[in-house]
Order: C-alpha cells, then structure tokens, then sequence
C-alpha cells in the first residue's frame, strides 16, 4: 500500500505523522511544492517579519523525524496531473508516481488584487519566500500601503509599525476584520491600531495600483482618494488550491468537496486544511476554514478513515491572532450571530466577547484572556449552554461553569 500525500503544510505533515501513529505500514510519500520541509505559517507576519524568530525555528519537524517513520519527502515537487484511472500523479518533473490512497493536502493561495493579476511588485504573505522578499524591498523605506484589513493585513501593519514604517490599511467592507468579528472586537482593534500611528480607511478598495517611475507607488482609492506609499502588501483573503483536483474530475466548489470523513467524490482520495471544503458535525452542513486547528484535524480525520476506523468531523474550531500585545483567540464559528454579549471592558484591553443565535451560545472571542478562551473551548466542545447574564458575571470565571 502506497500513500502519497500532496501538500507539505500543517494537514499533510499531520496526515503522515497520524498514519505512522495508527500503526500504517504502507509506504508514505510527503510532495511539498516549496523546497522547505513543513513549516509554521503563523510567525510570519509577525516575529518572522519582524526579524525576532529565525527560520530554522519555522520549521515543523526535522527531516530525523522523517527518516525515523520511513516518511519519503520530496521538496520542490510540485503535482501537475492526477491520473484518477491509473491511480497515479505527474509531477513537475515529469515522474508518475503511483497510489493506492491520495489525500490533498495543496492548502490555498493568496487572492490577487483585481485587475492586477500577475504583477511581481506587489508583496503577499503566504510563505518563507515571500516574507524574504518583503524584509528585502522595505529595508531602508519609510512607508507601507496594506490593502485588506483581515488578520494577515492587520498583523503585516502592526509588524511593520513596529519596524518603523508608517502603515495604512484600506479595507473594501465597512469594518476592519470583516465577517470575522463582532464590532466590539473590530472598533477596538482598530483605535489600537490607530493610537499606535496607522492610518485605517474602511468602505474603500484600492481599484488602481501605480507604480511610479521614482519606484514607490500611488494607489487610488474607490472613494476617489489616493495614497502614496513606498510598498504595497496584498491581503484580501486566499483562494483554496483545487484547480488540480477539478482537472481531475474531483468534486469542487469553492474548495475540494469533502465528506465528514475527509473522502472526495473518489473513494481512494481525501483532500484536508484548506483546500477542503468539508461537512462539519459540528455545524450540520459544509464549511471551508482556514487555520492551523482545521488542517491538524482534518490530517488525523484522514489518517483514520484511511486506516479503515469510522470517526466523523466535528472537531470545535479555534482561530487566533497577534497584534501588537494583543492576543485574539477565537474560539466556536461566530458566523450567523443575532447577540453579543460583553464580558469585561475593553478598555481594560482585557475582555471577552460572546456571540449567541436563537438563545444558544455559539462562539466566545477573547482578548488578552487565555483563562476565558481556555474555559471557552471547553464549554463550547461540550455544548453548554450559559445565559447571558452568565456570560456577563465578570466576577464568576468561565470555568465555573463547567461543573454546574
């Protein structure tokens, strides 16, 4: 038996390493696109950017790790064809390697900026690479242009605040973090933001992006304002890396179409992280998340149903993000909210915020209070329902009620 396994990021190392601990004997072939060994996505708009994490560090396991599981991995390969007749890929290369189990692993990829696409002058933060070429161009300059005002645009602008450059990020929807947060969450980041020198322009998308002869650029805005900045960082969001698998007959929509065991439309081929468009337990119905929780799970969930156990996706997701000395952590999808609930001030730069939809507790986001997400994922996970006056008692810490 033969497993390859295309994708070297957080779902495929973690698919490989699940096989070896459920007692697979098969042969486990890792292809990673990028010519590094898995490593940590997370640091690199933040510590990595800002020079304070080395890149030996980023790396997720040493290649012992997998010499020891007889784990092959294959660096710079990237998969160009699968062959779903013959059970086989194409790579890059020009080999075919055969499968008895495929499971894709391709991750996804930055969103280019409309009317822009192909443009090599516009930075993007998504791998090792990029973040290289970013600390080259902005060495020695004074200013930045963010467009996308989500978590990658706001963790870039609070790193390269710190690095000395005056930031601006300009977001097409009506608030920073959009979809993502409750407003509570969104008013108070971007004051942070603000207080800390960064120019945030909501309700406005950059529709034309100049470079100019002297090398630094003009963007001009959809409100009809334009902006002059040194570099320009594009961060409007990813697209799931599935063209491959739709090319092959795959099951596809907005991502590789997955069942609550990780399998696609093919019995012999599973797709996991954030190509995946799965079925959630969970969430009654299909959801594609992005984050490092998703990829792990999804890893193992694939690992098992490989190896032939039934066990089904309802794993609780969880998220996070580092801004400044703030500490976002996300726990339940929030998506579909009709209450919130404040726990704490913000101003204490230190509360929790509680998302409800029809009476029932569905999320809880936490700022710079690990005890309350910590005591978030446990409540959550195990379907306890707290009030909103619960919610709200500041004096009573969430654990509490655990064991009510």
């Amino acid at each position: 038996m033969h497993t390859v396994i295309v994708g070297g990021g957080n779902a495929g190392l973690q698919t490989a390493d699940s096989l070896r601990r459920k007692g697979y004997e098969g042969e486990i072939t890792l292809l990673c696109a990028e010519k590094h060994l898995p490593y940590q996505r997370p640091p690199l708009s933040k510590k990595f950017l800002e020079g304070k994490f080395e890149e030996v560090r980023l790396t997720l396991r040493p290649q012992k790790f997998f010499d020891d599981r007889s784990i092959v991995v294959k660096l710079g390969t990237e998969v160009t064809h699968i062959d779903r007749q013959d059970k086989s890929v194409l790579t890059s290369g020009g080999d075919a390697i055969s499968y008895d189990n495929l499971v894709m692993a391709t991750g996804a990829w930055p969103r280019p900026l409309p009317g822009h696409e192909g443009r090599d002058d516009l930075h993007f933060i998504r791998t090792i690479d990029d973040i290289h070429a970013l600390k080259k161009a902005v060495a020695g300059k004074k200013s930045v242009l963010l467009i996308g005002g989500g978590f990658i645009g706001l963790e870039a602008a609070a790193t390269l605040t710190t690095l000395g450059l005056k930031a601006t990020v300009v977001e097409a929807m009506p608030t920073i973090m959009p979809g993502l947060v409750a407003p509570e969450v969104s008013n108070f980041f971007r004051d942070e933001h603000e207080a800390k020198g960064v120019t945030i322009i909501e309700g406005a998308s950059a529709s034309n992006v100049i470079r100019n002869d002297t090398g630094d650029y003009t963007a001009m805005l959809s409100d009809g304002k334009a902006f002059d900045a040194d570099i320009v960082v594009v961060g409007i969001g990813v697209i799931p890396n599935s063209e491959i698998a739709e090319a092959a007959g795959l099951a596809c929509e907005r991502g590789i179409l997955v069942d609550e065991h990780a399998r696609t439309s093919d019995p012999n081929i599973w797709a996991v992280g954030d190509c995946a468009a799965g079925i959630h337990m969970r969430y009654a119905g299909r959801t594609r998340l992005e984050s490092v929780q998703n990829a792990v799970s999804q890893g193992a969930l694939a690992a098992t149903s490989i190896v032939g156990e039934d066990m089904v996706y309802d794993d609780l997701p969880w998220f996070w993000s580092d801004q400044y000395d703030l500490k976002l952590q996300m726990a339940g999808l929030s998506r579909g909210y009709d209450d919130t609930v404040l726990r704490g001030e913000p101003a204490d730069r230190q509360f929790s915020v509680c998302y409800f939809s029809d009476g029932k507790l569905i999320a809880i986001d936490s700022v710079n209070s690990i005890k309350d997400h910590m005591a978030a994922k446990k409540l959550l996970t195990a379907n306890i329902n707290l009030t909103p006056e619960q919610c709200a008692d500041t004096e009573t810490p969430l654990k509490e009620w655990l064991n009510a």
